[in-house]
């Protein structure tokens, strides 16, 4: 689950609570004296952070700090840490640290080698599930079948909140309830891959992990499925998904509920929690390697500028490109106390120019308009000679040209395919609150 920090602060420093400071810590970055008002220098960069150094600082009457936020993801303390017990800890806290960064490159390298042995990702070939697909029908689709996968969704979601707190509690894992999971989603797909698209990406307004993660595990996999992903590839990519946020219960996360934006130091805890879930994942051995580096890579960036190792490009996998993308759409149409959810289509724009700006793959993000089309079922749009209608079909390959319904003169639906037409298309996407008459039902 993607978390906004709203907008970043003008400065790149922050106040940080002087009981809070790391020992052993080696400072990029010089620090300040919070409280004051003449930016009075307190240690120089290049300088350790020591227990006497801690000592020193308090005897002045120093109590906060202004740390950089090169510094700040080092010398804060995390939560049930304390410096107190800091010392005796100092060295297990880095031996743990080392213990994880080896079984992350570890992790990458036996992905490597599994992704060699497999058929490439982006190119469609004889093993690759979307040979299974029957072809998008020129009809509106069934309301009982719609209905049908909803009560199904339900139940996945109490699944995958069962596993969760299995997890959790006991450091074990039930890949049956998984596999019962993927393999709904295989059915779901097989038989019509619209309805299972629009399950995936209906807005969600709490901070229910366990239904987010679930949606973006189901988008992933059409994405994949566009992509040409073997039923193999998107088991992996599916387990991914469904446990990257395993980790979010290791930390506060009340503040992500709140209606202000994080502050730099409350970021900085959201963005522990990929950390903390690959630690966890990692100690359960019937979870694929590869779906583990999914769960901790789907927060990077391709440009670098993601978390929590600022990876980028082919340091990157493959699978976890895509599970970001479907990430960040759900993210963006779902609603937060802070802020309000965007219209799918507003959505699929912003992932478009991310995507030109280098944050996101552009061929995965091609691939989720491939999957719902620039306008997803049930979206209202304008079409160029004024008329409204109702998205009631995707055109994959032509996503901006979707199936839809338009009310003739006595109000009979009547369905058109708009890529039959070089003089019909849709200018916009509208809200239900614009339209006065008629209202279409979904």
């Amino acid at each position: 689950m993607v978390v906004k920090s709203g907008k970043k602060q003008a400065s790149p420093y922050s106040s940080l609570n002087i009981d809070r400071l790391r020992m052993g810590v080696k400072l990029q970055a010089p620090i300040f004296d919070a409280d004051s008002e003449k930016n009075l220098l307190l240690l120089a960069s290049g300088k350790t952070i020591t227990k006497g150094t801690i000592e020193n600082l308090k005897k002045r009457g120093i109590r906060s700090v202004r740390v950089h936020e090169r510094d700040l993801h080092n010398l804060m303390l995390g939560p049930g840490e304390s410096q107190n017990t800091q010392s005796d800890s100092l060295q297990e806290n880095r031996l743990k640290r080392l213990q994880l960064a080896s079984a992350y490159t570890a992790a990458q390298k036996q992905a490597a080698l599994e992704t060699q042995r497999t058929d490439s990702p982006w190119q469609i070939q004889t093993s690759s599930f979307l040979n299974e697909l029957k072809p998008v029908p020129v009809s509106r689709y069934s309301t009982g079948l719609k209905n049908k996968y909803q009560e199904q969704f339900t139940v996945q979601t109490k699944i995958t909140n069962d596993i969760y707190t299995q997890l959790l509690i006991t450091k074990r894992i039930s890949m049956p309830q998984i596999y019962d999971i993927t393999n709904i989603s295989f059915s779901q797909m097989r038989q019509d891959m619209d309805l299972f698209v629009l399950e995936g990406i209906t807005p969600i307004e709490n901070g229910n992990f366990c239904r987010h993660d679930l949606q973006m595990s189901s988008l992933a996999m059409a994405i994949g499925t566009q992509l040409g992903l073997s039923r193999h590839n998107l088991i992996q990519l599916s387990i991914g998904c469904l446990l990257h946020d395993t980790g979010m219960n290791k930390i506060n996360f009340k503040a992500l509920m709140s209606q202000s934006p994080l502050s730099p130091i409350e970021n900085l805890e959201l963005q522990k929690h990929p950390i903390i879930t690959f630690d966890l994942l990692n100690k359960v051995h019937e979870i694929p390697t590869i779906s583990k580096l999914i769960a901790y890579q789907i927060h990077e960036r391709c440009d670098g500028s993601g978390y929590p190792r600022g990876q980028k490009g082919n340091q990157i996998h493959p699978l976890a490109k895509i599970a970001a993308v479907a990430d960040e759409f759900i993210e963006l149409v779902s609603s937060r106390p802070n802020k309000a959810g965007l219209l799918p289509y507003q959505a699929a724009e912003s992932l478009v120019y991310d995507a030109s700006m280098g944050l996101f793959d552009r061929n995965a993000v091609r691939a989720l308009l491939q999957s719902m089309s620039l306008y997803p079922l049930g979206s209202l749009v304008e079409l160029n000679n004024g008329q409204h209608a109702i998205v009631v079909r995707t055109n994959r390959i032509q996503y901006d040209n979707p199936i839809v319904e338009i009310l003739d003169e006595d109000g009979i639906p009547q369905l058109t395919n708009l890529q039959d037409y070089d003089d019909m298309h849709v200018v916009r996407a509208v809200s239900r609150d614009e339209l006065q008459t008629p209202v279409f039902a979904i």
